[in-house]
């Protein structure tokens, strides 16, 4: 069981250049350990190493362990691995039913705050709450450490500028596109024209309150097409500074409520733009998983490294849960069925309250899709098979017996 989760890291750590030597605790044991806290629910880092480190070949003393945290040499091996895991990742795609966005990779970004580490340096009032900025991609789920905030407080189109527009393409090789989905706080439409012209990174948002545009004219779409139920109008606008842009009028069919998405993207039909913004949701149900089911709400450690480390073995720890979980249903037939009929019992429900009202409903709304987030009663079964070290095939049929019930 710990061999086969654990196996897309042991895999990286043999092939990255980026080892070294350390007479206590190998990167290899570092990196399980420290992916062990993520997993495990331990309130304290003193707390973790008294309950589960004797659990490892190599027990590391309290300071020895709290140093590693703060180490560059483990922050750049890390961040290393955590590529590498991502670029031979294999799991099935999220958009095989949008083809028109053949041509993109799809992410949602955003920033998740929580609280700050026991030691972070005391400033007037209480101290403030640290951001991490992820980027989760629409099609695997398999979720990137973008950024640690550099400063209390600091806003997101300060992140994005920082990473530069190579940095937003998210490791996807040039001749593909990048097209980022992130709420009103990423707008900016000059850095927006920028990151097209220099790196082929799109953006997808929603019109901020009091934006000014120019009617240019109607984009050519298909009202008859039931992806693009609920769009009223796709026009081609052009902002304040002269730059062109795309703002797409849209009702949600359960609420009635109205929606303005903007864009960039010239050739993706509406429709299909409203409900990747839709998808972006699924970025706060990874955040909420996160916080809720692998209880990480606050820092580990106070240095910005400490942070960095903390942000990118939780993306690490979410992406080994996906894969596994994959591997486990592809292995022993293992299907999240409860949820299943849970996202039918959503579906019927939207039918019926969009019908009552009047409303179509966009195909893509209503299709089944796979679970947003990992279910808590398949983390609470992996910390247990990975802490008593049960076998894979005698642990699978409780699982299966759990994703069952209700």
């Amino acid at each position: 069981m710990f061999e086969s989760f654990f196996a897309p890291v042991d895999q990286a750590v043999a092939q990255s250049t980026l080892t070294g030597f350390a007479p206590v605790l190998s990167d290899r044991d570092w990196l399980h350990l420290n992916l062990i806290r993520v997993v495990e629910s331990s309130p304290s880092g003193r707390g973790f190493l008294q309950e589960h480190a004797g659990r490892f070949p190599s027990t590391p003393i309290r300071s020895t362990y709290f140093l590693s945290l703060h180490s560059e040499r483990r922050a750049a091996f890390l961040r290393d691995v955590g590529e590498r895991v991502m670029a031979t990742a294999q799991l099935p795609s999220r958009l095989s039913d949008l083809p028109e966005l053949a041509l993109y990779r799809c992410f949602a970004a955003d920033g998740h705050w929580h609280k700050p580490a026991l030691h972070d340096p005391k400033v007037e009032g209480p101290r403030p709450a640290i951001g991490h900025f992820y980027a989760l991609d629409l099609s695997t789920h398999l979720l990137r450490h973008l950024a640690v905030a550099a400063e209390p407080h600091e806003h997101d189109m300060s992140v994005l500028k920082r990473l530069q527009p190579p940095g937003l393409r998210h490791g996807v090789p040039r001749g593909t596109r990048v097209l980022n989905v992130y709420d009103r706080a990423g707008i900016d439409f000059a850095y927006w024209a920028r990151c097209r012209q220099q790196s082929a990174v799109y953006f997808l948002s929603r019109v901020k309150e009091g934006m000014v545009f120019e009617y240019l004219r109607e984009y050519d779409w298909s009202g008859t097409d039931p992806r693009n139920a609920g769009v009223s109008s796709d026009r081609a606008v052009m902002s304040r500074d002269g730059l062109p842009m795309r703002v797409i009028h849209y009702t949600d069919p359960a609420t009635g409520k109205e929606y303005q998405f903007l864009t960039n993207v010239p050739d993706v039909p509406p429709g299909v733009l409203a409900e990747l913004y839709r998808r972006r949701w699924d970025i706060e149900k990874v955040f909420d998983q996160i916080k809720n089911k692998l209880d990480e709400k606050k820092a580990w450690a106070s240095s910005q490294t400490a942070k960095e480390i903390q942000g990118r073995l939780v993306a690490l720890a979410h992406n080994l849960m996906l894969l596994y979980r994959h591997r486990i249903e592809d292995l022993g037939g293992v299907g999240d069925e409860a949820e299943v009929r849970r996202r039918e019992r959503r579906r019927d429900d939207l039918k019926a309250t969009a019908t009552e009202a009047g409303r179509s409903v966009s195909s893509l709304a209503v299709a089944l899709r796979g679970a947003t987030q990992l279910s808590v009663k398949f983390v609470r079964w992996l910390r247990r098979a990975l802490r008593y070290g049960e076998v894979e095939r005698a642990a699978l049929p409780d699982l299966a017996t759990l994703m069952r019930s209700s």
